[in-house]
């Protein structure tokens, strides 16, 4: 089966950030939380999207 959701320990790897600075971006107006029960997730094509429209020069949030 397809991983469909990513989970902030996945964007802490797949960025190479730490476990607190991928809780950060979780907690971001911006960025595409999905909260099931107590648990934070973004749907895979909503992070690879909001990763694309922020990785303009100049435009990553910091």
């Amino acid at each position: 089966m397809e991983q469909l959701t990513y989970s902030a320990s996945d964007i802490s790897q797949l960025l190479g950030v730490s476990i607190s600075a991928a809780y950060n971006l979780f907690h971001r107006e911006d960025f595409p939380t999905l909260k099931i029960g107590t648990r934070l997730f973004v749907l895979k094509d909503k992070f690879h999207q909001w990763l694309s429209e922020h990785s303009e020069p100049g435009q990553f949030p910091s």
